[in-house]
């Protein structure tokens, strides 16, 4: 972060996942000095949710952010299966262009723009908030369902979003967790197994 865009322009190929995000967070040297990219964030975000099973395909999943993580996870969720995604960003014209391909993918998801989360099931920060202590929390946790699970993908310290949620007494899933199912992942692809 924040590089995984120009990441993908460098690479003189690059996997599915990377194909429709945009992004690329790993990259393989083969042959001659062929660049070959792909995205694990979503995978990695993916298999953490279903370890902690906060993942439930009938409720609605909310990310904030739109950006290369951000893109990965919404990426993920429906191809897991989720039907009603709801996306916030401070800009609008990321969350569009992603809403527009993700629409194209998969045409019966019910995508949502608006701060409303009384039917969220879990609730993804997806930005950078959170790597300082001064950051602003991405959202207020008092705004939850008492069962909403929070997955904040911040990795480098347990964050103040993290513990208001927590201290809600809502299921908190960090960054250290999505990065532990990346490494497998990555690993293969490093490895020309994928």
């Amino acid at each position: 972060m924040p590089h995984k865009p120009a990441a993908f322009e460098l690479c003189d190929a690059v996997g599915p996942a990377a194909t429709f995000e945009g992004v690329v967070n790993a990259i393989r040297i083969e042959a001659g000095g062929r660049l070959v990219g792909e995205s694990f964030d979503g995978g990695g975000f993916l298999n953490a949710a279903l370890e902690a099973g906060v993942l439930d395909p009938a409720r609605r999943s909310v990310v904030i952010g739109a950006g290369g993580a951000g893109r990965a996870i919404c990426h993920a969720l429906p191809a897991a299966g989720l039907e009603r995604l709801g996306i916030l960003n401070e800009t609008m014209e990321p969350v569009e262009t992603l809403a527009t391909k993700l629409r194209g993918k998969f045409p019966k998801l019910d995508i949502r723009f608006d701060q409303t989360f009384d039917d969220a099931g879990l609730l993804v920060n997806a930005t950078s908030l959170g790597l300082r202590a001064t950051d602003t929390l991405p959202m207020d946790p008092s705004k939850l369902p008492g069962d909403c699970a929070v997955f904040d993908i911040i990795a480098a310290r347990r964050t103040e979003f993290m513990n208001a949620a927590a201290a809600r007494g809502l299921k908190v899933i960090d960054g250290v967790a999505m990065i532990r199912h990346q490494l497998p992942l990555q690993t293969a692809f490093w490895r020309g197994e994928t």
